[in-house]
This record gives C-alpha cells, structure tokens and sequence, in this order.
C-alpha cells in the first residue's frame, strides 16, 4: 500500500545539492529542446548539470523518489518547496516515472539523450513504449528509471495489498519492493508453508527465467533485504529468527543461483549484507534440502554443487551429517526408486567432498585464481595510475561505448553465424533493435544495423531468402512517422543508407512513405521522400493506385504526384476520379498529372473532362489549365489548341493558344497556324480573338519560322488573318 506518511526532511547540504540539481536540469532540458545539437548553450548547460550530478552522487548511487510536486531522496523531502524541484518532479512524473536512480560518471550525452526524451510529447512516448523502455535503447547503466505502474496505482486506491505476483515483478523489474506489515505476515507465514513456499520460488523461476542468469537473483537479494529491513523495523527482538526462516528461500535456490549469490554475499549495500547473513544463519534442514534439490533436478552432483557445498560449509564432519540428511530426502523420491540410486549416491558423495580442479588448471593457476576469488582489491583507494588513464577506463564503459558493443556485437554475430535459420533470428533481433533506435532518434546507428543486415545477407542466397521477412517491420507506419524528421538534416550518406534500406524492403513500404510525404512540410524532406518512391518506378505503380482511395486526402494528392512522377501511360484513368475530387488540391495535383504527362491519352482525358464536369469542379479544371506555364504542357496546349472545340470551351482555348507563344519549338508555330487561319463564320467575335490571340503568341515567339508564318500570313491569308498578322508585325516594328 502506499506510503501516506508525511516526508522527513533532508539535511541541509543534501537538500541544496538537489536544488542545485534540478535547477541545473531545467536549465539544461530548456536548452537541448530549443537550440540545434551544436549550439554552446547547450554544452555550457550540460557541464553544469554534469557537475552538479557528480556532486549530488558524491557519496554513491543516488535513488530519487518522484512524486507529484516534490523528489524525495529515500524518504526525506526539502524543507521548503522550491520551484525548480517541483518543476522537475512534475516534468518526470508527466511521463510515468516513479523512480530515479543516478548512478556514478553520468555524462553530458547521457543527459542530453535523457533530457531529449523528456522534451518529447506523453502520449508519443508512451505508444512508443515507454520512456523506460526507450531508455533502455538511449541510453545505459548511468541512470536506471522505474516507471509507474498504474495496475499498481489502481490496486493502492482500492486498498487491496500487494500480492506474491506484483512482488515478483516488481523485483525483476528493478524496483525497490515496499511491504506493508500485513505482506510481511503474509511472507513470513509463507516462509512456514513448505508447500506454498516451493509454489512461490518456481513462480519465480519462471518468471526470471526470460530476463538473463543474474535476475533471479537479484530479485532474490531485493526481497531478503526487504523482509529483514522491514521486519526488524516491526520487531527488531525477532530479526534472528527471520533470518533464519529466510534461510528457507535460499534453499530452494539451484547450485548456479547460490552461486550467484554467495559472490555477492558481505558486499557493500544492505543487500549484500543481508545475504550474508542469511547464508550463515542457514540450518541443516536447508542446506540438506538444498543439495537434494541440485541433485533431483541434476541427476547427479555437478562441480557447481560442489563448489556452492564447500562454500557454504567447510567443515569436513558437518558435510558428512548434511550429506547423510540429504541422502534421504533424495532417496524419498523418484531418483531413489532406481536401482542405480547407491552408485549415484556414492559419486555425490565422493564430488561434494573431495572435488578439485588440479585436473584441469596447473598449480600456479590454481593458486592465482584462488587469490583472485579471495583477494579483494579498494580501487578506489589505489592511486597509482594517473588521471588520464582513469578517465580513460571509465570511458570504456559510459553509455555511448556499451552501446557501440550491442550494436558491434549485433554485427559480428550477423557475420559469423551460418545457418540460414539462426542467422534469420540474428537478423531479426538487430532489426527490431534498430526499429527502438529510431524511436529515440539514434537514426544513423538504427540504419548502419540495417545496413549491415542487409549486406550480410546478400552474401548467401538463403539469407536473402529471410530478408524481406525480416525487413517488413520496417515498413510499418509506427516508424516510419520517425523518419521525416531525420531526413531534414541527415547528410548524404545517411540518405543513401536509408535509400537502400527502403529498396531492400520493396513495395510495402510505398504507402507508409506515402502518408509521411503527404503530411511532411519541411522542403528537403519531401524532395528526399519522393527521390525514395519514384526510384521505385513502375514496380510502385500498382501500390500508388491503391491509395487513391485513401480516405486523407493529403495521401490521395500524394498518390496523384506520384503517378505523375512514374511516367508513361499507365495508371492515366486512375487519375480521373481525382479530377472531381471535393478536395481542390487533390483535383490541382491530378490535372497537373495529366498536363505533365505530355501523351495525347492524357490530353484525351482533359479534353473529356472538360465536357462532363460541371460546378466547383469544372472551376478548379479550367482554372488550373488558365494558369499552367510549364514547358511540359507544351503538347498539351497543341493539342487543346488543334481538338478542342473553341466555341464551347473559348477561355480554355484563348489561354491555351496564349501560353503558346512562350514556348518556342516547331510543333508550337504550326499549331498557331493553324490557329491563325482557322475561321468560324458563326463566331465572329470569338474567331477575331482566336486570331488576335495567335497572331500575338506568334509574335512573342520571334523566331524566323514565326515571323514568315506572320508574314505570309499578311500577304496572302483571309481578311482577318491579314488584319490580325500586320497589326503584330506592326507592332514588331
């Protein structure tokens, strides 16, 4: 249940260096959200807030409880409120985090990348997963977030307790467990139930067992120190026998985990304490229980077993009576109904006992391993090695180098595995670290791994066979929305990076790049997106003209330029519905597909259009073919002007005959001829004008073949064209 007690108050030097603390985090994330990466506003606030970080964890790892208003170190708010903390509380709170722990050596990258992901809208980041999770991809060990989980929240408001299961993943999950005195009943009496208490340890089990070797027990070091802290806070006269009842856990531990354990046993930190304590205090009924269990789940004694045995007990005569205790339970089940069970049993005995590695390792090793494990060396109060050669250790293990390593060892492990299948599996886990790396804008690392999947499977056609499969999450409009922004700024070889990637995926990832050109604004962006999709040619053709009927009408105008782009007849009668679409711009982007294309098929498609439509629509059509100067209309204009009947669609005919005469080529100058001489005797106002407007067009042009078709035009055409081309070369004169 929750805390509801009022926090006690800091020390005074503590309480000012979480002041200065988040007074210099502020400053820093006003910083890195307002200026470009470069900027020395932005280093200037990354050194303070780095030395007020080092400052603030001077004295070790520093764990900062996040409520709303306030930060809590352990359980001790400030004094007074003070508004730079409660800006930062509420900030952190705002995006779900219960739980800051500031480790040693956090550096400015890891701040800026941090400060990055705070900056970014709630709701982004939790439909990208969480900032914890993205965290986890961003950044590294140097500051470790707890999320708040609202199962959890809901169940506090309702007043029910925290079950076995919420304990359990609240210990993988790297949270600092809090038990009410009613779970400490409820673990003690646990701890008293053989039966539940074995249910409770393979719960465990399982649950750990996706989360890599060392997670158990650490979970196992969270809850000893857990139930011992809180249960000598509630009755400090009964400590010794709950650590003795903890022992019960640890001897359901196998030989691997207690392992684990006693390397941690007696370091410093409560937990490690604690640990040690409790293996101490172990009784012969744990330790017999726990080398029966290794040997039931083993079939046998293993060196591991052997090694955690004489660990935990040195003494010769205590081994023989445990042995003789676990030598009957193990007899109790299924292994002793064996007829093998005496022999089994006697080579238990002997490996417990007497094992030793001179088989294996020559005497000089074996004594410098042994003082490896029972030597312990202060680093930190060696002093022999200069500054510089510190700094550079410790720069081997900040964030940015362990990240380097995953994505290194990604690579090797795309290079040297062999078979097709596990190769596949390999792929796929660098890609969907990729796809979290986008997420958190490390585009060049994300396509760099693409990149390198992509190169190792072309080496060997059965990788190819995998890689479409493998890429098609790439495809998917989740993260592509990322995308645009990188493109903005992203130099040429991250653009012909992000090109093949895009070509490697094929024709599914047309229509999410569709739908990111259709809403991208920024001009660099767009010309990159659509050098990507018309690079797919006629193979995106077939894609493109699913999109026209999108309901988002940016996509649909998008589709219609596309088209556009792709070239040749094809798809042409797709772009007739877009001529009446009651979106203007869709209707604009699709007459101008049609203008561009240059074939008389898509004049064809003009010309009728301009027959059947009608409205608003018509409007939009004839404005638009009024105002195109493009030279790619060229052919259009001709044939508008040899086709179309004038007398119906006059202003089209006039703008067209018009916009002529800034073009300049022999197909141009015919088509005015025959403008010039054509004569309707049932229009003659319109004919005066078609032969005013021809004769101009003619005059603009100026070349020779122009000024003879002018010319003779003037000596030997009809009346009107006689009037029309003297009064342009008049004007020429």
């Amino acid at each position: 249940m929750a805390d509801t007690r009022t926090p006690e108050v800091l020390p005074v030097e503590l309480a000012s260096r979480l002041t200065e603390f988040a007074r210099s985090c502020k400053a820093a994330a006003r910083a890195v959200s307002l200026y470009p990466g470069q900027h020395p506003a932005i280093a200037s606030s990354l050194t303070r807030l780095v030395d007020a970080t080092g400052r603030l964890t001077a004295g070790g790892p520093l764990q900062l409880q996040v409520r709303q208003h306030t930060l809590l170190i352990g359980k001790a708010g400030l004094a007074k409120p003070d508004q730079a903390v409660s800006e930062l509380a509420d900030l952190l709170h705002a995006h779900l985090i219960g739980a800051l722990t500031v480790n040693l050596g956090v550096d400015a990258s890891s701040w800026r990348t941090l400060l990055l992901l705070l900056a970014r809208p709630h709701d982004e980041v939790r439909a990208d997963g969480g900032i914890a999770h993205l965290w986890v991809t961003a950044g590294g060990p140097s500051v470790e977030i707890r999320e708040i989980d609202y199962a959890e929240v809901l169940r506090e408001k309702k007043g029910e307790g925290a079950t076995l299961d919420d304990i359990i993943a609240s210990a993988l999950g790297g949270a600092q467990v809090q038990l009410d005195d009613e779970n400490i009943e409820a673990l003690l009496a646990l701890l008293g139930d053989p039966a539940r208490l074995d249910e409770f340890m393979a719960r465990l089990d399982t649950a750990a067992s996706e989360r890599g070797m060392d997670a158990k027990t650490a979970a196992v070091l969270k809850l000893l120190q857990n139930v011992a802290s809180r249960a000598k806070d509630i009755n400090p006269q009964q400590l010794e026998t709950t650590l003795r009842q903890l022992g019960r856990v640890t001897a359901r531990l196998t030989a691997d985990d207690m392992l684990q354990l006693l390397a941690r046993r007696n370091t410093e930190g409560g937990a490690g304490e604690t640990a040690g304590a409790v293996l101490e205090r172990m009784d012969d009924v744990d330790l017999a229980k726990f080398v029966a269990g290794s040997v039931i789940a083993e079939r046998g004694a293993t060196a591991r077993l052997a090694h955690a045995f004489q660990a935990l007990v040195p003494d010769t005569d205590r081994q023989r009576r445990l042995l003789a205790l676990a030598e009957d339970e193990v007899a109790a089940s299924t292994l002793g109904a064996e007829a093998s069970f005496d022999e089994l049993w006697g080579k238990v005995e002997s490996m417990v006992t007497s094992y030793t590695d001179a088989n294996y390792v020559t005497e000089a090793y074996g004594r410098e391993l042994w003082s490896a494990q029972t030597t312990a060396v202060d680093v930190e109060r060696t002093h022999d090695d200069p500054p510089d050669r510190v700094a550079g250790w410790v720069a081997t293990v900040s964030d940015g180098a362990l990240r380097g390593l995953d994505h290194q060892l990604l690579e090797d492990l795309l290079a040297i595995e062999q078979d097709p299948a596990r190769w596949r599996d390999v792929a796929e886990t660098t890609v969907s670290h990729a796809e979290d790396l986008v997420r958190v804008g490390h585009f060049d690392a994300a396509w760099r791994l693409a990149d390198a999947v992509i190169r190792h499977a072309q080496i060997d056609p059965a990788r190819v066979a995998h890689l479409a499969q493998v890429l098609q999450r790439f495809g998917r409009g989740s993260f592509m929305k990322h995308v645009a922004a990188h493109l903005r700024s992203a130099d040429d070889d991250a653009f012909a990076r992000f090109e093949r990637l895009c070509q490697a995926i094929g024709t599914p990832v047309i229509a999410p790049l569709a739908e990111v050109l259709s809403a991208e604004q920024d001009a660099r962006s767009r010309r990159r997106l659509r050098d990507v999709l018309v690079g797919f040619g006629a193979q995106g053709r077939d894609v493109v003209q699913q999109l026209m009927n999108a309901p988002n009408w940016e996509v649909r105008r998008t589709a219609a330029f596309l088209l556009r782009e792709f070239g040749g007849s094809e798809g042409l009668r797709e772009l007739i519905p877009l001529l009446t679409d009651s979106e203007p711009l869709v209707q604009r982007e699709a007459v101008q597909g049609l203008v561009f294309n240059g074939s008389n098929e898509a004049a064809a498609i003009l010309v009728q259009a301009l027959g059947t439509v009608s409205g608003r629509a018509r409007q939009t059509l004839v404005a638009e073919l009024t105002s195109i100067r493009d030279t790619r209309a060229s052919p259009l204009f001709c044939y508008l002007v040899r086709n179309l009947k004038r007398s119906k669609h006059a202003q089209v005919y006039l703008s067209a005959v018009e916009a002529l005469g800034t073009f300049a080529d022999p197909d141009v100058v015919d088509t005015l001829k025959v403008a010039l001489h054509r004569g309707d005797w049932w229009a003659p106002l319109l004919t005066r004008k078609a032969r005013a407007a021809a004769a101009g067009s003619l005059r603009r042009i100026g070349t020779p073949q122009a000024v003879d078709v002018l010319k003779t035009a003037a000596a030997t055409g009809s009346r009107g064209a006689r009037a029309a081309a003297r009064a342009q070369l008049a004007q020429g004169e």
